[in-house]
């Protein structure tokens, strides 16, 4: 049968292994159906369809396996009942859904060959019959090897990336809408399914269409199966192919993990979950798959993968084959400048790197570097190019250079000048940062960071060592470490407070949410002075700042350490925030007088209003400011010190 919340599901239409015996009963042209569904089968829909079995029924209709008699073909066809074709929305589902499965022309996904109308009122909609079983059934045994989940997990993705490039968005993904079926020895060739409750662009698709600009939704409605629900979704709120993208994490937790992230009998407890609850942490589970489930369920839209490629992308290069030595070739940036010419110059022709390649194995498995051991090979390589020209240099001014407790050490040669004092170290460390920074400057991020981080493990103490870095890793997009440079830097250089660039890229880390968010967090509360305080107050109340991120700011505010460094402004607008009754915000109208900027404005310009409060809302909620004028006084007094527009 079909379940109650997928009342036409496909799934039902591939669950059923054998082929029936043909019924001994005559064909039949679309019949009246007195005794239900049954009542079709022997029956031949469209002069084409030759009904043989019921695979299910629903609420809306019923799934039926049958046969294309002019073709020989196995299909899956549903209809829907004769009293649901009186309700429009019904209807235009039903349509959609033939749509959506007839363009996106995946092989993912289950295709969708015919689409009519009966004699009786009724539709119907012709489906490639798929036999295989759910991908409910496979998880309902355990957690998944990872290996076999991120291979569906691939396939799924790349479905929902044709479909998305049509406009598309399932909003109903879900293992009972996945199939998995033997196709040229994959036993989980994966099919997508069941496309009725799709986001479609109409209009786009089929510009004939008779619901071509209806809104089948309604902001504030909610569609979909609350176990594997977005919590925009969960809110009402429009959605859009991130959505697909959120689901997409919570079947990936539970094929890892042998459970869902959220649980709950109530659903609206459930939904709740979805909005607010952190997820849980994954146990044995490589990093790299934890890393790619933990984007995909982001309570922030802005904060998953923007798109299904883009997570294609992300598993092919956490788990996919290893780069073509071509790729590597490609990625590899050399250190010095072409006019470099020596002893070291056949070091800079090499045109590939060796990889030894005895005793291996026929079946053995190619060698696949993760991404971070690849780059620091990559930047160990560039490193040894940077300390060979510094040798060719050296010779070439009569100096000679040693390697010391893993640094560079340099002296000044001996025989060249007739005697043996030293040159100071900072002298060459100065040359090997100007090279960084022209690195840098030309575009070459990984180069000067391969420098960088050489000589910051000898000079922690360069605040212009760490200052470089952080703008060389805000380059290659390496948030975390950037903000962790940035900290260094800081430290040691109080004028980096004032940094603008710094002071805009710590509150972007801080607003993404992702991994150098933590970084970021710690800068504001401790190192950027009371411009620190500032940026938290703007993330904790600003406009168009995620719950999260909101709620962690509000909670950086409170603490000691930040408090100290908050500025007069920030406290007082808290402190009227704050309060709790009228006679308490008012007693704090003095000192806003004084201090108060925009800031405290909004707060103020809230409370102007002289109803809302009350059983019907006519009663003044703060009428103690308002009696005296002490609201109007303090607005006009901001206003005239802050040239502010009302």
């Amino acid at each position: 049968m079909v379940p109650p919340d997928s009342p036409m599901s496909d799934r039902t239409a591939s669950q059923q292994g054998s082929k029936a015996p043909a019924s001994i009963r005559p064909p039949r042209s679309v019949p009246p159906r007195p005794g239900g569904v049954e009542a079709l089968v022997g029956s031949v829909l469209s002069g084409r369809y030759k009904i043989e079995r019921v695979l299910g029924e629903g609420g809306m209709g019923a799934v039926y396996q049958a046969e294309h008699m002019l073709m020989h073909k196995r299909v899956a066809l549903k209809v829907l009942h004769p009293e649901m074709t009186r309700m429009p929305e019904v209807v235009s589902r039903f349509e959609r859904e033939a749509m959506a499965a007839a363009h996106i022309d995946h092989p993912n996904v289950a295709a969708a060959t015919d689409f009519g109308k009966l004699d009786d009122g009724s539709f119907f909609l012709v489906l490639e019959f798929i036999e295989g079983k759910s991908l409910r059934d496979v998880v309902a045994h355990g957690r998944l090897e990872p290996s076999r989940a991120l291979r569906i997990l691939r396939q799924i993705a790349s479905a929902l990336s044709r479909a998305h490039s049509l406009g598309i968005v399932h909003r109903d993904l879900k293992p009972e809408n996945v199939m998995l079926v033997d196709r040229e020895g994959d036993p989980d060739f994966v099919k997508v399914l069941d496309f009725g409750i799709a986001k479609v662009p109409v209009g786009d698709i089929a510009p004939e269409s008779h619901t071509t600009g209806q809104a089948l939704t309604q902001l504030g409605m909610v569609y979909g199966t609350p176990e594997y629900m977005a919590p925009e979704q969960a809110l009402g709120q429009e959605v859009d192919l991130r959505a697909d993208l959120y689901s997409l994490g919570v079947m990936s937790f539970e094929m890892l993990v042998g459970q869902r992230p959220f649980d709950h009998d109530s659903k609206v407890k459930l939904l709740g979950m979805h909005v607010t609850a952190p997820v849980p942490q994954m146990m044995d589970v490589p990093p790299e798959a934890d890393q790619i489930v933990t984007k995909l369920l982001k309570k922030e839209a802005s904060e998953r993968y923007q798109d299904a490629k883009e997570l294609v992308d992300a598993i092919d290069l956490a788990f996919g084959p290893p780069l073509s030595q071509t790729a590597l070739q490609q990625s590899h940036r050399s250190l010095p400048d072409a006019s470099v010419s020596g002893p070291i110059a056949p070091l800079l022709s090499q045109p590939e790197i060796s990889r030894p390649q005895a005793h291996a194995s026929p079946n053995a498995s190619p060698v696949r570097l993760p991404p971070k051991l690849l780059i620091a090979s990559l930047a160990g390589i560039a490193l040894f190019v940077f300390i060979a020209i510094v040798l060719v240099r050296n010779a070439a001014h009569g100096k000679q250079t040693t390697m010391s407790d893993g640094g560079l050490a340099f002296v000044q040669n001996p025989s060249a000048t007739g005697s043996s004092k030293p040159t100071p170290a900072d002298t060459q460390v100065d040359e090997a940062v100007k090279l960084a920074n022209a690195k840098l400057a030309s575009g070459d991020p990984d180069t000067a960071i391969a420098i960088l981080t050489k000589i910051e493990a000898t000079h922690p103490d360069r605040a212009d060592v760490h200052k470089q870095l952080y703008l060389a890793y805000m380059q290659t997009s390496s948030t975390k470490d950037a903000m962790d440079e940035a900290g260094k830097w800081l430290d040691l250089d109080d004028k980096a407070q004032n940094d603008v660039k710094l002071g805009a890229d710590v509150k972007a880390a801080a607003l993404s949410g992702k991994d150098g968010t933590d970084g970021a967090f710690a800068i504001l509360e401790t190192k950027m002075g009371s411009s620190g305080p500032d940026v938290l107050y703007d993330l904790a109340y600003g406009t168009g700042v995620g719950v999260n991120t909101q709620l962690r700011a509000r909670k950086s505010l409170a603490k000691p350490e930040v408090q100290k460094l908050s500025t007069a402004t920030v406290d007082v607008t808290l402190a009227i925030r704050k309060a709790d009754s009228c006679e308490q915000k008012k007693s704090h109208f003095e000192k806003a007088r004084e201090v108060g900027d925009q800031r405290t404005l909004v707060v103020l310009m809230s409370y102007t209003p002289k109803s809302g409060c009350g059983f019907v809302g006519t009663r003044d909620c703060w009428p103690c400011m308002h009696k005296d004028g002490s609201l109007l006084k303090t607005i006009t007094a901001i206003q005239a010190k802050t040239n502010a527009a009302p």
